[in-house]
Formats: structure tokens, sequence, C-alpha cells
């Protein structure tokens, strides 16, 4: 026995699947089809269309991180430059004429342009407004110096923003002849060399990034070694800045 009408349809349950898009081509063409005639699938369609557009507001909101806006900016800057690439006709979708079909489908595509439309924009806010917290504060340590004969104004300073420090020295003298001042990261009990070799100018004054990240790096050394650097401390420290204060 058949059974029809507003009381059964046997493609009730395909409603939910067509909603999320997730039906492939033919089907959903097929299901557009009774769609237009079955008036318990238009209303479950909008029934369950509401359900739908109501999920993206009961999602709490949150700062996004800065490293989400730039990898947003990369990709959007990534597909420009190859749809420039493929000429004006690369983003334009294929007619597809079909006689009496009934789609709501254009509504959610547009509904997910809008909602990849709202992401980027609180990817950006955040990190032009800074994000209710998203952006890392920067704090200085405030380091030993060891050299003797210095200038009592002298002063080293590390200032840690994130996982990430910059070294800072004020009056302090020029490393000796033949010599560079090379910054070293103490992991444990090994020091880790690192391509950050610096002097200092007339002032005494000079700056250096601390490469790699700060995570599981106990201390911040600075030892005189021969120009271009040593693998391992060829004398003491004369600067060291504890990133556990």
């Amino acid at each position: 026995m058949s059974v029809s009408g507003p009381k059964y349809c046997g493609n009730a349950d395909t409603a939910g699947t067509y909603v999320l898009g997730a039906l492939p081509e033919d089907e959903a063409y097929a299901f557009e089809l009774h769609l237009s005639g079955c008036a318990r699938c238009q209303r479950d369609i909008h029934q369950l269309s509401s359900a739908a557009d109501a999920l993206g507001s009961a999602v709490p909101m949150m700062a996004a991180p800065p490293e989400l806006g730039d990898r947003i900016r990369s990709i959007v800057r990534a597909e420009a430059e190859l749809l420039q690439a493929a000429g004006p006709a690369a983003d334009r979708p294929e007619a597809k004429a079909r006689a009496g079909r009934f789609s709501l489908r254009p509504r959610f595509a547009v509904a997910s342009t809008l909602a990849a439309g709202a992401l980027c924009g609180l990817a950006v806010g955040a990190i032009v407004l800074g994000g209710g917290g998203g952006t890392p504060r920067t704090r200085t340590i405030s380091a030993q110096v060891f050299q003797p004969g210095v200038a009592r104004d002298v002063s080293a300073t590390l200032d840690v923003t994130g996982d990430h420090g910059t070294l800072n020295v004020s009056h302090f003298p020029a490393p000796p002849a033949g010599k560079v001042y090379e910054v070293w990261r103490v992991v444990g009990k090994r020091y880790v060399p690192t391509d950050a070799l610096f002097s200092v100018n007339t002032q005494g004054n000079g700056t250096t990034p601390v490469p790699g990240s700060l995570r599981g790096v106990h201390e911040i050394l600075v030892t005189a070694e021969p120009l271009g650097g040593s693998l391992a401390p060829t004398s003491k420290p004369i600067i060291a800045a504890d990133t556990e204060t």
C-alpha cells in the first residue's frame, strides 16, 4: 500500500542532507524536482533552514589569535593571484538552466560566504583592536651584567613578547679587538649557540633579537667570542637574563 500526502513522504529523510548541501548534484536535482510539489518536504526544509541559520549565533564569540588573521590574508592573496592568472571568467559559475527548478541552495551559498567574511572580520578586528587580549604583551627582564670595569649606568634588558625576545644593552663597552658578542640560549644545562652576533655603537648601545622560541629556555647569556661566533663558549658570560623571572 502506498502512502502519500503531507503526513508521509519517502524523501523526508533527505531534507536534512539537502539543507546542509551534502547531497550529490544529481540527487539534489531530483530532490528539488520532488520538492516543488511536496508540501511536507517544503515545510521540513523551512524548519531545518531556520535551525541551521541559528547555529552561527549559538557559537560563543572568541578573540582570534593574530596568526589566524595572517593565515586568512595569505589564503585570500593566493586565491586572488590564481583568479587573476586564470582570467576574468574564472570565478563565474557554469550556467545550468533547469526549467521549473526549485532551489534553496543559493541562499545557503550566500550564508556561507557571509560566515567566511565574518570570520575574516573577526580575525582582522582582533589584530587591529587588540582582540580583547589577543595581542601578546611585552615584559622587560633586567639582566645581570658581569663585565668588570664598566660604567655605573651600564644596563642590559631582555624584552619578551609571547615566546620571543629582544636583547638591549646601554652604555656597554665594545667587544675586545677581534671579538664579537654572541647570544646563547640555556636549555637545561646546555648552552645552545645562536646566530645573534652583535656589537655596540659609539654610545655603547646595541640591540639584537634572540633567534627562536623562548619556550623551554631558562636563561639568555652573552659572551665575547671570536669573529663569526663559536659553537661552545670560550669565555665566561658577561650578561645573564633569567627568562623564568
